[in-house]
């Protein structure tokens, strides 16, 4: 895994530090958010939007962040 990733960064001109990607990556913020419903409760997972300096990062190899919630799931619960 180490390889691929440090063969992806040097074709995205990132240097071949591996580890230092890895910290970086660190940084990005994910949340899973629970909506209750009527009949159910609804899960949605959301990406913060990441600082400047890791967008640029993301952008040079080429990763896409979404900008809308994505919906995992949809749980039902009985309701008593």
């Amino acid at each position: 895994m180490w390889r691929t990733l440090q063969q992806w960064m040097k074709t995205s001109g990132l240097g071949t530090a591996p580890r230092k990607l890895m910290e970086e990556l660190r940084e990005l913020k994910l949340l899973d958010v629970l909506l209750p419903a009527r009949e159910k409760t609804i899960r949605l997972r959301m990406v913060a939007t990441p600082e400047k300096q890791l967008k640029v990062l993301l952008q040079r190899m080429k990763i896409l962040i979404p900008n809308k919630p994505k919906l995992i799931e949809n749980v039902v619960q009985k309701i008593a």
